[in-house]
């Protein structure tokens, strides 16, 4: 006879489920996209919520936007160019998890998304930022060279030996055929890290060691990933870049004149460009479309009553700026 409280055979394996189901922790549960509106989402999206402005200006002081880069990194790109390019392993140790966790969060935090970072307020180590700055990249749906691009630039290297000015001029030709968002992340990227790779007797960080650390977020391609032989082409193509760095600065037109008697007269060699954040606090929003806009290029977006000065770079002789050299990001703190 069975007792009146006698447990069912519901109620039992309800109970024995507690012990045989597995609960994921909080960290670990599936996020929704609203969670990370910049990390692992594609170059455009992440740009529309957050992004600082390439320009240049010209003699009366006009400042004139020919493109964007993503807040992120922006900020982290000059922090490491002015802190960490004498720091052994920068980009090869990781960060602090929980840290960097709270920096990336920091970045896809509305309505500024991280511009508004003040680093010397901030706990965070050149190897938190520099971990965040790599998984912005590798996170990305797709590298910063486009899947349809990515066999045209490793073919270049593919075939021994090469031609160096005919490679350097194949990579110069590629890299304008790339859509603009990519090829200005790209060029701020090189940049940074022929900084590090100009200093790697004190970092250790060869442009052989960079191209495998940075080779996912850069070039890479689904069908290859699990080809380890696959890497070693792409690695090659990746370190030449950042050797040549200084030849794939794009020749673009020079911004317009406000004044026809101006002083200013175009340049012989390739502009500098410069990244700012516009005094204005909303967010830069920047259009689809990938073609140049229909005025040359150029978009006035303010004027700066002072001489515009420009400070050295980590890795420019004390003489003067070379016209060849990017100029510095500078973003204002608020």
């Amino acid at each position: 006879m069975v007792p009146d409280n006698a447990p069912s055979k519901a109620s039992l394996l309800k109970w024995w489920s507690q012990f045989t189901t597995k609960k994921l922790p909080e960290y670990n549960k599936p996020t929704t996209s609203e969670h990370h509106p910049v990390f692992g989402k594609p170059l455009k999206d992440s740009l529309r919520r957050a992004s600082v402005q390439i320009s240049t200006a010209n003699a009366n002081g006009d400042l004139y936007v020919w493109g964007y880069i993503p807040v992120v990194v922006a900020k982290c790109g000059l922090h490491l160019k002015e802190n960490a390019t004498e720091i052994e392993g920068t980009f090869r140790v990781n960060g602090s998890a929980k840290r960097m966790r709270d920096l990336q969060a920091a970045f896809e935090t509305p309505p500024r998304y991280g511009k508004s970072l003040d680093w010397k307020s901030e706990h965070y180590t050149t190897h938190d930022v520099a971990s965040v700055f790599r998984r912005y990249l590798t996170q990305m749906p797709e590298p910063v060279i486009p899947h349809d691009m990515y066999h045209d630039f490793r073919d270049v290297l593919a075939k021994q030996p090469f031609n160096h000015d005919n490679v350097v001029a194949t990579y110069r030709h590629l890299i304008s055929r790339m859509p603009r968002a990519n090829q200005y992340l790209l060029l701020y990227v090189l940049d940074l890290l022929s900084v590090f790779a100009r200093k790697s007797d004190k970092n250790l960080m060869t442009p052989a060691n960079l191209a495998v650390i940075f080779r996912p977020g850069l070039i890479s391609h689904p069908n290859h990933e699990l080809s380890p032989g696959e890497h070693q082409l792409s690695q090659k193509v990746l370190e030449f870049l950042i050797d040549q760095q200084d030849s794939f600065l794009l020749d673009i037109p020079p911004p317009p004149r406000s004044d026809p008697s101006s002083s200013w007269r175009p340049p012989s060699r390739p502009i500098p460009l410069s990244l700012h954040d516009p005094d204005d606090p909303d967010l830069v929003l920047i259009s689809s479309d990938d073609e140049r806009p229909s005025s040359g290029g150029w978009k006035l977006v303010g004027k700066d009553k002072q001489r515009i000065m420009r400070r050295r770079t980590t890795h420019e002789p004390l003489g003067g700026l070379p016209s060849s050299a990017p100029a510095r990001l500078t973003l204002p703190r608020r």
